[in-house]
């Protein structure tokens, strides 16, 4: 399918903000809490206050990471998000274990570096993307045309604001079909997260009916 084919039947390409900037900030400010814990564990000075900047470390690269991930939806769908975002969750535990001397400092100081790179590599599958995702208006009392969506799991056929409709090409690309309002206006969007140019976005097999939409929306205003 071709990008060109959206816009003949009424759909229109969405400018998304990066929000690379607004993610990077944060993480980068968490990343000097635990740059100071790995110093104070090596040299022995304060040990007992690494793991307070353990926490407060990774609850700036968990918001960081929020805060880069809510521009586009469903990507936590994506496993490398997911995994990133576990492992920032679970380091905050490890911390709350360390003070309570069931962890060793070391162990926390391991798992919160590593969870920062697994978050960045989760991170990177969003802004990386190339941005392809297409809306058209629509009515929210039309159900979504499930006869032109072949290979697709259905998730509601009823406008909805969340996720309407899936289909995978891999664990880190996907296509999400989902409703939002623009200006108390309702639009539904076709959003391909993991698709970096125009060359991979033509090759993917959506296995869509764009013509079906029109019809929907027709035999709404019949």
């Amino acid at each position: 399918m071709e990008l060109r084919d959206f816009s003949k039947r009424g759909w229109t390409r969405v400018k998304l903000e990066s929000r690379a900037s607004v993610a990077l900030f944060p993480i980068a400010w968490g990343l000097l809490p635990i740059a100071f814990g790995w110093l104070m564990w090596f040299t022995g000075t304060n040990v007992d206050w690494v793991p307070y900047l353990g926490v407060a470390g990774m609850i700036l690269v968990l918001m960081g990471g929020l805060a880069g991930l809510s521009s586009r939806m469903g990507s936590l769908g994506a496993t490398r998000v997911g995994i990133g975002l576990f492992c920032v969750t679970f380091s905050i535990v490890a911390w709350a274990l360390v003070s309570q001397g069931t962890f060793p400092t070391v162990g926390g100081l391991v798992f919160s570096s590593a969870a920062v790179i697994a978050l960045v590599k989760g991170l990177d599958v969003v802004f990386k993307d190339g941005g392809y995702v297409f809306e058209r208006p629509w009515n929210p009392k039309v159900r979504l045309p499930v006869d032109s969506l072949l290979g697709w799991e259905i998730k509601t056929t009823r406008f909805n604001q969340q996720s309407m409709a899936v289909k995978r090409f891999g664990s880190n690309q996907f296509v999400t079909i989902y409703g939002r309002m623009v200006n108390k206006e309702p639009y539904l969007c076709f959003d391909v997260l993991g698709c970096i140019d125009k060359n991979e976005f033509e090759s993917l097999k959506f296995t869509i009916d764009l013509d079906g939409f029109d019809e929907a929306m027709s035999d709404a205003e019949e």
